[in-house]
């Protein structure tokens, strides 16, 4: 007989979510959103997409700046 140790589903995802965090190449404002959401155990479709519309507000912003820097608005 085994003794295999089945993983719960929280178990997989935060898992899963923290692999996402070392991950470089993801964008990090979109895996802020997600984990900052999952930690809180506030994790839902509809907050979700208010955070990640705050990530890419913010990070559309500095190149919105940059672009009236350079003359280019």
């Amino acid at each position: 007989m085994t003794t295999k140790n089945i993983k719960t589903a929280t178990d997989v995802i935060a898992e899963f979510l923290d692999s996402q965090c070392k991950d470089e190449s993801l964008d990090a404002g979109t895996v802020a959103a997600v984990s900052t959401l999952r930690k809180d155990d506030d994790l839902s479709k509809v907050k979700l997409l208010r955070k990640l519309e705050e990530a890419r507000k913010a990070a559309l912003k500095p190149d919105a700046v940059n672009a009236v820097e350079a003359g280019n608005d």
